[in-house]
């Protein structure tokens, strides 16, 4: 059977790819502003979920190719290797570091320890849940 379609393919692409990019910026900016790595994970989560949700779980996966576990492993290693940095350079555990750096075009910037470790957490939200998302996703059928 043939169903129709169009618009809610349609609206919820464009609904995802907004979300996405929303935990693009939450990420950005959950330093210096409420968001960060877990907020920016859950909407991730939620676009990919949306997507799947209207296309099917197989097509999307055929166009990710993600193994989700390989996330959160990435993500336990960032988050891992930022709080035992300190101990590494001889200081407390969880030591925050940062420096200010000059980039072209850009200007002044500073680079801190803090956003790896959200990215650590961001990676590790996202590939726990979508495993979760999967693994339901799966035994329904």
């Amino acid at each position: 059977m043939k169903t129709n379609d169009l618009i809610l393919k349609t609206l919820s692409t464009i609904v995802s790819i907004i979300i996405f990019l929303l935990s693009i910026y939450l990420y950005f900016t959950g330093h210096f502003y409420p968001g960060g790595g877990f907020v920016g994970g859950l909407l991730c989560t939620m676009a990919i979920g949306l997507a799947m949700f209207t296309y099917g779980i197989e097509t999307v996966n055929n166009i990710l190719k993600i193994n989700y576990i390989y996330v959160t492993a990435l993500g336990l290693i960032f988050a891992i290797s930022t709080a035992m940095s300190g101990l590494f350079l001889g200081q407390n555990f969880f030591k925050h570091h940062f420096t200010h750096a000059h980039i072209f075009l850009i200007g002044e910037v500073e680079l801190h320890t803090a956003a790896i470790f959200d990215l650590g957490v961001y990676f590790v939200v996202v590939g726990v849940l979508m495993t979760v998302i999967l693994s339901f996703g799966k035994d329904a059928k």
